[in-house]
Order: C-alpha cells, then structure tokens, then sequence
C-alpha cells in the first residue's frame, strides 16, 4: 500500500501524461484514470487514508483538517504548471479523492497554435502526432473547448448545410481532402465544396488533439442540426468524422423494422441488446424502441450516452439524458448511480468494458430493463463477447448470470436498396428457455441452428430477413450474400418467402 504523500502528485503528472480528464482515488484501492468516458486502473498500489489526509492538509496549512465529514474541494497547482481540482470526500469505506485537470485563465484556441500556410500543414500535424507528452499537458491547461467549438460551428456550417441538403448521414473533414459524405452507404464528394481552410482547422483541432491524446468526441449543433463528432490526427495532417443526428428519433414503422421487436416495450426487466457492426444503425434502432417504449407506457427512462444524440420527448412518462464526460465519469458509474435514481428503464450507449457489463448485468437482475448497443455479427458472438470481458474464474458465475437476465438479442446490417436509400436485414431472438439452456451450458454453436428453427418461438434468423429482401427485390442477392451467415439456409428460404 502506497504511504509516501509525494505519489499523489506523481499520480497527477500520470494523468496529465496520459491524457486523462480526471482522476479516482479511494483508500484501499488502486486509483483509476477517466479517458474518454472509460475508467483505467493503474498497476500502482493502494492508497492509505493518512496519506490523503496529508495531502489535503498540504494544500491549505494554515488550516486545522481532520478527517471531513462531508466534501472538501481544494485547488493544486503542480511543478510544470498544470491546476488540479481536488475533491475529497467520505465514503463508506473510507475516503475518495477526485483530481480533475482544470484551466485556470484560457486561452483561445486561435492563439495556441499559430495559423499556418496551407502547404505546411501535413508537417504541423506530424508535430502534433508527435508532441510530447510534456507539451500536451501545457495545451491542456490552456485549450479553452467551448471556444473550439463555436470556432468549428462557424468554420464548418456552409458543408454541414450543403451534407443535409444531400441527405448525408455522414461527413468527413480533412486538411488533405476535399470533404466527403455518406449517401445511402456509399461515399461521395460534396458537390462544389473545395478542401476547406487546412490552416484554419489546424488552429482548431490540434490544441483538442494535443490535450486528449490525438483523438477527441465532441457534439456540435450547427442551428437545429445536431452532429457527433470525433476528430483525430493522422499521416498527413487531421480530420472529423461527423455523424448528422436527426433532432427527433424515428419511430419504429419509418425504419420499417419488424414489428416482433416491438414486443421490446413490453418486457419490463432483463437485458436487451441491439448488435451489429459500425454504423450499422444501433443506436437508431435503440432510440425508435425507447420512443416507443413512451408512447406505449409511463416509466422512467435514464439514458446514458456518450455524446448524447437523439433528444427524447416524453409523452407518457420521464426521460432523463444523461451524457459520459459532462453528467458523470463513465457508463459504469453513470449505471451505478442510475440505480439510485429510480428507473424503470436504462439506456446505455455501449457495453464497453468488464465494469459496465457487470454492472448492466446487476441491473437487469435487480429488476430494470436495461437496453444496450454492443459491436457483435451476431447473438452468439455478442453472447461470447460479453462472457469473454471477465476472467476465466468468473466465467461460468457470469454465463449463468446472462443466462437468467437476457431477454432479446436483436442484430442488424444496412444494405443499399436497389432503388435508393438503405434497408435494414434483422436478426431478432427472444430468449426462451432453450436459448437459456444454450448460454447456460456454453453450447453456443448451436444457437445459429436453434435461431433457425425458432420461427414458431418468434425468432428471426438473419437469413429468412435477407431472403425476404431479395424476393421483394429491396436488395440483390449479392448484398445479400455480402453480410449473410449460412448461404445455403438463405437459398433454401427463397422459395418460400411467397
């Protein structure tokens, strides 16, 4: 266990280093960092009580501390010039210390990284990508983010228009490149728009790159039109990838999906999970089913993203969005503390890591429906996934878990229409008994075979909702072929969707 107060301060300068956005400390654990909505633990030792207490008291000597009864918030300004929030408060075993960077007197964006001929810009990128990790900490004290982002409103408003005129799901800005956009899954220019402005998006982006590690999520709203963002550095310069958010969500009959997963609404604990690849439609999906859920029944609903996207307007019962970074540390504790808040139902974002899975596990067992996005081709895969985030000594404790709490997995692919616009191919299994079974042994190669037979229980098998698309010709066989598990299956069941 760790007693020599100066490893406090160490631990900040890790965190500067890292790229972190803030810091846990609780007596008898090892600290945690907090990047990017994700929670991090340090191979460090534990942290006694006194060594906290010290540190507190080093903060403010002219004052008599003793062990606080409620929050005290102090500030720390460490050797190389970066300024820490410290919070210290009780717990119930003892105390937690939470450092969070701050900026003490901001500077704009514009004036952190000077503006730059165009022809210079691949060399001032390679120069971010490779900052050194003592320079990113002074960026960080000084980017000031809000203003960053009025600046890349301003700057990238006239493409964000033109992507929406175009009905762009996606738009892609870069120092090397005319923009881009996605139109029905396929990428194409933008029309009479020229590579914009390098310089003027270094003097943007690179202060954020440089202070989160060379990538960073931000929302924008450009007018009514809300944005995902994620900017990044790469080879030859940096560039955003933004995803054009509808301001209200579809509603389950707009994204034609079938009306078996409107039984979702019904379910009233356990887990639910939408799967699927990138930019395959997850979250859509999960936002038209929340919709629905509302306007169906009066709960509760928290909803935990990162960043938030589609905004819900409750009709029949209480919807609070919350979003990762800006309302709490991270999906695994924004769903611990959502526990507490008294939810019918959680939305969550993504099934990240080990401690998020856990604690949607709890969750659905304690008697909430918890619905969630995971990357996985398919149920079995999603259920692997989740099972393989734990050590293999809690292996079989968390397949039986699953097993009790797991309601619906629901898995989609987008494929291009033959006329235009994109279809979404659903697999749908609700979870009976058998499939319980299946998970429970861990036998699960032979869930593709009983999803196949289960039509009588419900089920959907990927290959019967691609086969009905290709009979009615929304999409062609090729497509089809292009994202399907068991070709054969697929062929058999064409003559049957009459």
């Amino acid at each position: 266990m760790l007693s020599d107060m100066s490893a406090i301060p160490s631990l900040l300068r890790v965190m500067t280093l890292r790229g972190a956005d803030a810091m846990i400390i609780e007596t008898g654990k090892s600290p945690l960092l907090r990047r990017r909505g994700n929670l991090e633990p340090l191979t460090t030792g534990a942290i006694d009580e006194a060594m906290l207490l010290d540190f507190l008291q080093s903060l403010a000597p002219d004052e008599i501390l003793e062990r606080p009864s409620q929050k005290i918030t102090r500030r720390f300004a460490a050797d190389g010039g970066q300024h820490y929030e410290i919070a210290l408060e009780p717990t119930a075993n003892g105390l937690r210390l939470m450092a969070k960077a701050i900026t003490v007197q901001a500077v704009p964006a514009a004036t952190v990284t000077p503006q730059v001929p165009t022809a210079h810009a691949p060399a001032m990128a390679a120069a971010v990508a490779t900052q050194s990790p003592q320079q990113a900490a002074v960026v960080q004290a000084t980017v000031d983010e809000a203003a960053a982002k009025q600046q890349l409103v301003a700057l990238l408003g006239p493409t964000m228009a033109a992507a929406k005129l175009a009905r762009a799901s996606d738009l892609w800005i870069s120092s090397v490149a005319a923009p881009r956009i996605r139109v029905s899954g396929q990428l194409r220019d933008l029309h009479d728009h020229e590579q914009l402005d390098a310089a003027a998006l270094h003097a943007i982006i690179a202060p954020l790159l440089a202070a989160y590690g060379g990538q960073h999520d931000l929302a924008l709203a450009f007018g009514d039109q809300r944005a995902r963002v994620n900017i990044f550095s790469h080879l030859d310069g940096v560039a955003a990838a933004i995803r054009l958010i509808a301001d209200e969500p579809p509603t389950v009959t707009q994204l034609e999906l079938p009306a078996e997963l409107g039984k979702i609404a019904e379910l009233r604990d356990g887990l639910v999970l939408f799967c699927g690849p990138t930019g395959s439609g997850k979250s859509t999906s999960l936002a038209a089913i929340v919709a629905h859920l509302d306007a169906t029944r009066a709960a509760h609903i928290v909803t935990l993203e990162d960043p938030i996207e589609y905004r819900f307007r409750a009709r029949h019962g209480l919807i609070h969005q919350r979003e990762i970074g800006t309302h709490c540390d991270s999906f695994a504790t924004g769903l611990r503390a959502a526990l507490r808040e008294g939810p019918d139902v959680i939305l969550l974002g993504e099934l990240r890591d080990q401690a998020t899975i856990a604690a949607a596990l709890t969750a659905a067992e304690t008697g909430h429906l918890v619905l969630a996005t995971l990357h996985a081709p398919n149920a079995a895969v999603a259920v692997d996934r989740i099972i393989d985030a734990f050590p293999e000594a809690q292996a079989r404790a968390v397949r039986h878990q699953l097993a009790a709490v797991l309601r619906t997995v629901v898995t989609q692919y987008l494929l291009p229409r033959r006329n235009g616009g994109r279809v979404a191919a659903i697999e749908y299994v609700p979870v009976n008994a058998a499939i319980a079974n299946i998970i429970r042994k861990g036998e699960m190669q032979t869930l593709p075979t009983a999803i196949a037979s289960g039509r009588d229980a419900g089920m959907i098998a990927l290959e019967r909702s691609l086969a009905r698309l290709v009979e009615t010709n929304q999409i062609t066989a090729t497509e089809a072929r292009r994202v399907v598990g068991d070709p054969d299956l697929m062929n058999s069941l064409l003559p049957k969707q009459r």
